[in-house]
């Protein structure tokens, strides 16, 4: 059996920002799906993110995955988008103190098998399969690393006042700390990339049922409305992927 992967994608400057900094990247000929989030407040947030996926944009996967692996070629990625974004700067003094978060999906073939994620700030990947949802990325925050060890609850987490305090950008100085993890994407898996305005306001659970009971047409909307539903202060940004067999899905 043959399968494919379907995506859907959307994106929200929310009811309070005059700007979207947010920026996303679908490229299902290849696998690699992002999410970068400008950094709100900082100058041209949006002019960071759009260069970090325009930089993943010209990303061709390397011939021989053995001699040059996906963990090595997406941190060569990572590296490249932090350093257009620092020669941005160097040439645009305006431009100086903007940064964005970056969260990626690679994989690397379009059927059940290894995939890979990217993670750079606080924007993030979950994977929700047989109605269980699983964040594979961990924020680049104190607030995280408390969560972590205990000391918080989720919802803790979540409406935790210093949360959007991040120890890693792009952007930022030239060495960028990127996690590169494994993965794993089986049939009928559905990967949730997206921006904290989405997980600021809508709660894991809130997102495990929405993806649950939610057709795959309707998905993305669903997330963005219940975001901003619930506040929608931030630009709002979620990507889905989803494997299956080809015609399963109607395309988003």
């Amino acid at each position: 059996m043959r399968y494919k992967l379907y995506f859907q994608a959307l994106s929200d400057p929310g009811w309070y920002r005059e700007n979207n900094e947010d920026a996303y990247l679908t490229r299902d000929d290849i696998g690699l799906f992002a999410v970068c989030d400008g950094l709100g407040g900082h100058a041209a947030g949006e002019v960071a993110s759009a260069l970090a996926v325009e930089t993943l944009k010209r990303f061709r996967p390397p011939e021989n995955l053995q001699a040059e692996s996906p963990r090595e070629a997406l941190l060569k990625l990572v590296q490249q988008a932090n350093c257009e974004i620092l020669q941005d700067q160097a040439q645009n003094p305006a431009h100086r103190g903007m940064g964005t978060t970056l969260s990626a999906l690679w994989i690397p073939e379009p059927a059940v098998g290894p995939a890979w994620v990217a993670q750079v700030g606080d924007s993030r990947v979950y994977r929700l399969r047989d109605a269980k949802l699983e964040q594979l990325t961990e924020d680049h925050s104190p607030v995280f690393r408390l969560f972590k060890r205990g000391l918080l609850t989720k919802e803790e987490l979540r409406l935790h006042p210093q949360k959007h305090i991040v120890e890693q950008t792009l952007g930022l100085r030239p060495e960028v700390k990127c996690d590169v993890l494994p993965a794993t994407a089986w049939v009928d898996d559905i990967f949730l990339l997206c921006s904290d305005g989405l997980t600021d306001c809508v709660s894991d659970e809130e997102i495990r049922e929405i993806c649950s009971s939610t057709p795959w047409k309707e998905m993305a909307s669903r997330l963005v409305d219940r975001a901003l539903r619930c506040g929608g202060h931030d630009n709002v940004t979620v990507v889905l992927v989803r494997i299956g067999p080809e015609e399963s899905v109607s395309d988003g």
